[in-house]
């Protein structure tokens, strides 16, 4: 089987669902189930969750804000999932975003900087070689991903981590996201394959394609509000949609179905399928699958649908 992952909601639900989403994948064979972090849900105490449910898929975070946790306290988390999973944890981390981080007093500083540093710490914390503490915990190592949407960042990923995390990215700019992992682990004496890529892909799974189509604007039109994203949409070619938003049209409105089919998975099963084969042909390692709602669907009638779909 292809290496294929999925989230839990953006949003969070309860621990009975978490519970019964990594039951799913596993049951489908899907190498792992991630958990997204937007406060008050914890991605690392929904991690230790879906490993307490599970026996064989990878557990982790897509992704823990690096703001919210001292590094030592996120060692220390991740290492009890790491613990509880029996070696199946995988750490995400994120800087989140400015709007969010705002909210609580955070000033984000140089963001690859932030983050090149708290790699280095939290690894340190994790594999005893830290001088602030005096034990080390027997386990085995945790790969540590980070979640990027520019080349620098994932220059960044090749030369520290063990993987990249992008999101909103279309089957070209993953082209350019390997180029530059490859840059980032050649300038750190690393092999460039030793860094995983991954990409979240929102999924909107209907034989309604018209209704998958408004599904995916509603849902994905938050995103194009945040000034990452933004970026992110300007930077695989679409800076007309931004220009719009800014102009005061709606973003579920601005988005385009060009748009959406470049980033997203929208439509009946064996079309969902097709444009997954093109992010995969492009370089795409490990795609994410980022389940959504067409029309009303419980969290986990939308991961049986995922599953359905991509199961092999």
């Amino acid at each position: 089987m292809r290496r294929i992952a999925t989230i839990s909601p953006v949003f969070g639900c309860s621990v009975e669902d978490l519970r019964a989403l990594a039951r799913e994948a596993e049951d489908a064979g899907f190498e792992a189930i991630y958990s997204p972090e937007v406060q008050p849900w914890s991605a690392i105490a929904n991690a230790q969750v879906f490993a307490e449910a599970t026996s064989n898929i990878k557990v982790g975070t897509w992704i823990a804000n690096i703001y919210m946790r001292h590094p030592v306290v996120a060692a220390g988390g991740a290492l009890t999932v790491q613990e509880v999973s029996g070696g199946r944890m995988v750490l995400g981390l994120g800087v989140s975003h400015k709007p969010i981080n705002d909210k609580f007093g955070v000033n984000m500083g140089n963001l690859i900087e932030e983050m090149r540093k708290y790699v280095t710490t939290i690894r340190s914390f994790i594999d005893g070689s830290s001088e602030l503490l005096r034990l080390k915990r027997d386990l085995p190592p945790v790969p540590i991903y980070i979640a990027g949407l520019t080349q620098k960042t994932c220059e960044l990923a090749g030369e520290v981590s063990d993987g990249i995390m992008a999101y909103i990215a279309t089957p070209s700019y993953v082209k350019k996201m390997v180029e530059a992992v490859k840059t980032g682990a050649e300038k750190a004496g690393r092999f460039a394959n030793e860094i995983d890529i991954t990409n979240g892909l929102p999924t909107f799974i209907s034989e309604d394609t018209e209704s998958a189509y408004d599904a995916a604007k509603k849902g994905l039109g938050m995103y194009a509000t945040f000034p990452f994203y933004q970026r992110m949409i300007k930077n695989v070619g679409y800076p007309e949609i931004i220009e719009k938003i800014k102009d005061g049209v709606n973003p579920a409105e601005a988005l385009t179905n060009e748009f959406l089919d470049e980033v997203a998975l929208i439509g009946p099963p064996s079309r969902c399928r097709e444009k997954l084969d093109a992010f995969i042909d492009a370089g795409l390692r490990l795609p994410i699958i980022v389940p959504n709602p067409v029309g009303k669907q419980s969290n986990v009638e939308v991961m049986k649908n995922v599953t359905g779909t991509f199961k092999e």
